[in-house]
């Protein structure tokens, strides 16, 4: 006997014939059997009674839209079960349209079995993950490569690739369409990955670093573009898939860093500018922090005892044990090493709960060489 003949006779095909009016008109006994119901209890009956929801719209779209050559080579199904539960299968078939009215639709279905099953958890597991991503705070993104990324290639080729080869959001969850401003309308993923992660300097200074950490890193600053168009400054954690040197896709998660990048900025202009009146300031200023260490020195200081005697000063200065708030004649070595006579005012500066600075400010004296009390 021929082999084929005997896998068909031993195990028969599931097969079904079905109108474009939406009955069974045939129905094989392999595929009642699996059905746990009789042939003829499903015979004119209405396809719902065995297709799922999904599958019944699958079907119905093929009769509303029949291929050119009535081949169907591959649908996915869900049959129920008399029990309730379901059967997934692969189906084949031919949807006569030409020759028969109404139209026909023969399929020749292939249970999944195992496979099915494992498909089933994938799709769970998925639909878990992506249900966890999506409501998490943390924004989480994904960039899949169509055209790999050759990491064998020198840096400079391997930035170019990263922002030129076509590639696309793989996964973005709430949170960061949150940080880019994202309207509610538009849909992350079909944005174009350029749009918002454009080149620039600061872009690829952020792909280099990813070079040299293999493309695992954390905190890595990147300069994004808002939906609406403005910069947004975000730390990344990235992390890699790399399959045979090529870089297949890059995910990760960003925080936004923008408003502290721009108080950084607005504190270091502050701190800028009270450094330029410190300097404006005639009389030498040294501030002296919890360490007994100078921490700040205007340039009337510099000018006097120079930039790197500001340790020494400070020594005589604590040495001396100055009470605070009132003048003080003190003679201090000057730039050049004379001993010259200087009027001194300490005060303690309270800078945050148990921790307290001194600032000194010295005024050059031409009085008597020796240490008395001087009232404001």
């Amino acid at each position: 006997m021929d082999i084929l003949n005997l896998l068909a006779n031993t195990s028969q095909p599931l097969s079904s014939t079905l109108s474009a009016s939406g009955q069974l008109i045939g129905l094989s006994a392999s595929l009642s059997d699996q059905l746990g119901c009789a042939p003829d209890e499903l015979l004119n009956q209405p396809i719902e009674r065995i297709f799922s929801v999904e599958s019944v719209r699958a079907l119905q779209s093929l009769f509303a839209n029949p291929p050119a050559d009535e081949q169907i080579h591959s649908l996915e199904l869900t049959l129920i079960r008399r029990n309730g539960g379901l059967l997934h299968v692969v189906a084949c078939g031919l949807l006569e349209w030409r020759s028969v009215s109404p139209a026909r639709l023969h399929l020749l279905k292939i249970p999944l079995g195992a496979l099915g099953r494992r498909l089933r958890e994938m799709d769970n597991a998925n639909e878990v993950m992506s249900q966890m991503l999506q409501s998490a705070k943390v924004a989480y993104w994904c960039i899949e490569f169509a055209e790999a990324v050759d990491i064998n290639t020198p840096p400079d080729e391997i930035v170019r690739q990263v922002f030129e080869n076509d590639s696309h959001w793989r996964l973005c969850n709430r949170a960061m369409a949150d940080v880019y401003e994202m309207p509610s309308d538009v849909v992350f993923n079909q944005q174009p990955v350029r749009l918002y992660w454009p080149r620039s300097p600061a872009n690829e200074e952020f792909v280099r670093r990813l070079i040299e950490a293999d493309f695992s890193v954390d905190g890595a600053l990147s300069v994004d573009r808002r939906h609406d168009g403005s910069p947004a400054y975000v730390e990344n954690d990235v992390r890699a898939t790399i399959v045979n040197g090529h870089l297949l896709r890059m995910w990760g998660s960003i925080r936004d860093v923008s408003q502290e990048l721009r108080m950084q900025h607005d504190a270091e202009q502050r701190i800028d500018a009270l450094r330029r009146v410190f300097d404006a300031v005639p009389d030498a200023v040294l501030v002296i922090d919890e360490h007994l260490q100078p921490q700040w020195r205007n340039a009337a200081f510099e000018e006097t005892f120079g930039i790197t005697h500001g340790a020494g000063i400070a020594g005589l200065l604590l040495e001396t044990a100055l009470p605070e708030r009132t003048w003080h004649n003190l003679p201090l070595p000057d730039l050049s090493g004379r001993t010259l006579n200087f009027n001194v005012h300490c005060s303690r500066i309270l800078i945050r709960e148990g921790v307290a600075w001194r600032v000194a400010v010295l005024r050059e004296s031409q009085g008597a060489l020796q240490i008395e009390e001087l009232h404001p």
